[in-house]
């Protein structure tokens, strides 16, 4: 597709090829130049009162030939092209030939000789400056006396010489560094389109000016169809948070990292970096860094619903499903401690359930621990809500009651025995037979059995195993 004007002056960007990006570049300075050497031209006619028809005929033929070559240079044939380019020589011999004091005119042999030697080879370069000083010679030798022409042919081709060589010798330097940076770019982009992660450039006004395929896959796009669009018109549930920290980063030209977002279904998640991408005067915009971290979230899910099944099975028991001798230390600890902050009082009853082992024995395991799972069900029916009832090992279980009032601690106590009592004293129907079990219940108070876990729960032992003592002596 052939630029527009605006591309053609410079006015808008335009992606091209190689070779089509210097055939513009070419044509745009070959138009300048014809431009300026026919201003040049009148200019000189017009100060020495010299205004006459090779003047004008001279300054309309390299205006025909700028506006031709800048308007058609990508239709024109090669060979055409080479002649429209040098046409200014044909100009300035006009003007040798035909104005009063033509010899000064040879200077505007200047402008085709630096053209063709920066954007022509250097072997076709050198040619078309010999034609050069071939033709101003010959202008001149019409023009001055025999030693005046010899005079400023020499100083003529000089000057050519002169500019020629330098335009060659900038032009090689300047391809030099153009192969570097292609080089250069060659690898960034090899990084930038081959990535694992999404990347992409901003513009000022926060559109996107290219992205790597990876970030166009995440947005579900082609590259192409994201490029020219704004934030807000691809992101617009992140817009709000997005666009002030992107303007931070241009203003004050400071990365940000590390932002989490989330898919507007929050079944993808990632973390996206924004740092200043510097300018001329400035930052000329921001790089975006994205990386797809549903996975990491998926595993750090899965390992943070592992390490709640483990504490549940570091702190539960596993055959009753109540609290286990761990979970009752760490709730005894920081009942105690509320109990000493306010002046409360604390009750551990210590339960047994009499005879199990000979149950166990005579009916199996499965029995047994059928029988326990039901004990401690009942347990937890006449324990109060806010209670704690643990299995404390084997047959023996324990219920914390804290945050109770001091005064009034034993009575409490005391009413959960004995609806305790009253549920243990029903049978207990074990598939298909009904077992007839009774507990051994101890009760230690703080403060006064004891000011200390390991005191209470000695205490409460102690009470326990005195009253299976007197029960079995009865017995």
């Amino acid at each position: 597709m052939a630029p527009s004007l605006r591309q053609r002056l410079g006015l808008a960007p335009v992606r091209l090829g190689r070779a089509e990006e210097r055939a513009l570049l070419a044509a745009r300075s070959a138009s300048f130049l014809y431009v300026v050497q026919s201003a040049l031209a009148l200019a000189a006619a017009a100060i020495g009162g010299t205004v006459g028809v090779g003047v004008v005929a001279a300054a309309s033929a390299t205006l025909s030939f700028a506006l031709l070559i800048f308007c058609a240079y990508e239709r024109l044939p090669w060979a055409a092209s080479q002649l429209l380019a040098v046409g200014g020589v044909g100009a300035a011999s006009l003007l040798v030939l035909t104005q009063q004091h033509g010899e000064r005119y040879a200077l505007l042999f200047v402008a085709p000789v630096i053209y063709v030697s920066f954007f022509f080879r250097a072997r076709n370069a050198l040619v078309i400056v010999g034609l050069v000083s071939i033709v101003g010679g010959a202008a001149l030798t019409l023009t001055l006396p025999a030693v005046g022409a010899a005079e400023t042919w020499v100083l003529l081709v000089g000057a050519l010489a002169q500019a020629a060589g330098t335009s060659i010798a900038l032009r090689r330097r300047l391809l030099r560094a153009a192969e570097r940076s292609r080089a250069h770019r060659a690898v960034l982009d090899a990084f930038f389109l081959n990535a694992p992660g999404g990347f992409a450039f901003l513009d000022g006004e926060l559109r996107y000016v290219r992205v790597n395929p990876m970030l166009a896959a995440l947005f579900g796009a082609d590259a192409d169809s994201i490029v020219g669009r704004s934030v807000r018109e691809l992101s617009p549930q992140h817009a709000d948070v997005i666009e002030p920290l992107l303007r931070r980063v241009i203003t004050k030209r400071v990365p940000i990292n590390g932002i989490e977002l989330s898919s507007v279904d929050g079944n993808r998640h990632f973390l996206v970096s924004y740092y200043p991408v510097p300018g001329a005067d400035g930052a000329a915009g921001v790089g975006v860094a994205v990386t797809d971290v549903t996975h990491l979230k998926d595993v750090e899910k899965r390992l943070e619903e592992t390490n709640e099944r483990l504490l549940v099975l570091a702190t539960t028991d596993e055959l009753t499903g109540l609290p286990n001798r761990r979970m009752l230390a760490e709730q005894l600890e920081l009942a105690l401690a509320r109990a000493r902050r306010g002046g409360l009082g604390v009750a551990v009853l210590c339960l047994d359930l009499d005879r199990f082992k000979d149950i166990n024995d005579a009916l199996g395991h499965a029995v047994g621990d059928d029988l326990l799972i039901e004990f401690a069900a009942r347990l937890r029916a006449g324990a109060r809500e806010m209670d704690v009832v643990a299995r404390y090992g084997g047959d023996e279980f324990v219920i914390l009651l804290a945050d109770l009032d001091v005064q009034t601690a034993h009575e409490q106590a005391a009413t959960v025995i004995e609806r305790l009592r009253s549920l243990l004293s029903e049978p207990f129907p074990i598939g298909p037979v009904e077992l007839q079990a009774e507990a051994s219940i101890g009760v230690a108070l703080y403060p006064v059995d004891s000011r200390d876990a390991k005191g209470l729960l000695a205490a409460a032992d102690a009470e326990m195993y005195s009253g299976k003592t007197v029960v079995s002596r009865v017995a």
